[in-house]
């Protein structure tokens, strides 16, 4: 628990994408898993099991601004923005409370982008990216799964 009381909140969040420090992410999420099977033989009870494939994915809603500077950056070597080699993603939350925590979501490709906007609203063009993750998660620097 932080000094005080104080917690993390969106203002201790920074993000860097490979345009830089972004100050347009008004929200990211991220998840990793690997499922598991029982494996029965005789009997109702599991004798054990079997791993499934390790995902990863996330997504990230961006301002409009940030996302036009994203994408230049992905289609600077040519291409669209779904042809851009994988890139990684920083989260670090930080406060003068709290200790600084580090996730990095290695190998980051972009799979859609969706916007939309109508009369009234404040923030219109916003994009929703939606990403799958080619690399496990560094949770703090601590690896969800070995890479093999």
């Amino acid at each position: 628990m932080g000094i005080n009381g104080r917690l993390y909140d969106w203002e201790d969040v920074t993000i860097r994408l490979p345009s830089g420090e972004t100050v347009g992410v008004t929200e990211i999420g991220y998840k990793d898993g690997q499922d598991v099977d029982p494996r029965y033989g005789r009997g109702s009870t599991p004798r054990g099991y079997g791993r499934k494939n390790y995902e990863a994915s996330g997504s990230m809603t961006l301002d409009r601004d940030e996302f036009d500077r994203l994408a230049r950056e992905l289609t600077a070597t040519g291409g669209g923005i779904y042809d851009h080699v994988p890139f990684p993603i920083v989260v670090n939350y930080a406060n003068e409370d709290q200790g600084t925590i580090t996730d990095t979501l290695p190998a980051c490709r972009i799979t859609s982008f969706d916007t939309s906007g109508s009369q009234g609203e404040a923030n219109v063009g916003a994009v929703k990216c939606e990403f799958k993750i080619l690399e496990p998660i560094l949770w703090n620097g601590l690896p969800a799964k070995k890479r093999r």
